[in-house]
């Protein structure tokens, strides 16, 4: 059997009901104003002038909103402009206090390789500087079996170099960063090997090359 309510009863209703049904709107228009306006971001971000490009990356990450910075950083780093990609990763090193490299072991690695894996695997870089007039990166690493180094290195057009090397080890590596694809970046830890860890019971050869990435979110 339906129900019929007296029209006053609907009336009041439709009263205690308008508040939630305006704050729903008002919660409406804002997402689509904040939609138009990544959607905006987007577009000048993929803008026809490399200068547009570059002005627009900077004024979002002197913002705090962490959707736009995101989305900003991903693009820049994606992109085929090299300027842009460079100014991505100058603002990742201001951004982190420390990044964690993952060495990848290769499926059939040389006995090189896996000597190099098992010295370097947990590499992480922490303490980070970057000197905005020279583009020069300073820090610290450590490894599974290295501790905490001082290491200096450069900002690169489209990535990165740094010097990696422990005074008295047997081990000078580079780590040269400098591929991006999605959200992360990848490139190799190439070492020149020295002294005891040349030997057929080590490394067995005087330098290794691992592949090398870092997560970017």
């Amino acid at each position: 059997m339906q129900m019929k309510y007296p029209r006053w009863i609907l009336t009041v209703l439709f009263i205690i009901a308008m508040p939630a049904l305006a704050i729903d709107l008002a919660d409406l228009e804002a997402a689509k104003e904040r939609a138009s306006i990544i959607d905006r971001v987007r577009e000048l971000l993929a803008d026809d002038s490399p200068s547009v490009r570059l002005a627009v990356f900077e004024e979002v990450m002197k913002g705090d909103d962490p959707v736009l910075r995101s989305m900003a950083l991903e693009t820049a780093l994606n992109a085929d402009d090299e300027r842009l990609k460079t100014a991505a990763l100058r603002q990742l090193i201001r951004d982190r206090d420390n990044i964690l490299i993952e060495i990848v072991q290769p499926v059939d690695p040389s006995q090189a390789q896996a000597y190099l894996y098992t010295t370097w695997r947990e590499l992480i870089i922490f303490d980070l500087r970057i000197d905005e007039s020279t583009d020069e990166i300073t820090g610290w690493f450590s490894t599974a079996q290295i501790g905490r180094t001082e290491f200096v290195g450069q900002l690169v057009r489209g990535g990165w170099q740094l010097r990696l090397a422990r005074p008295g080890s047997y081990f000078t590596c580079f780590l040269t960063m400098s591929e991006v694809s999605g959200v992360e970046l990848s490139g190799a830890l190439q070492c020149s090997i020295s002294g005891r860890a040349t030997t057929e019971d080590a490394a067995n050869a005087n330098s290794a090359t691992l592949p090398a990435r870092v997560k970017l979110s």
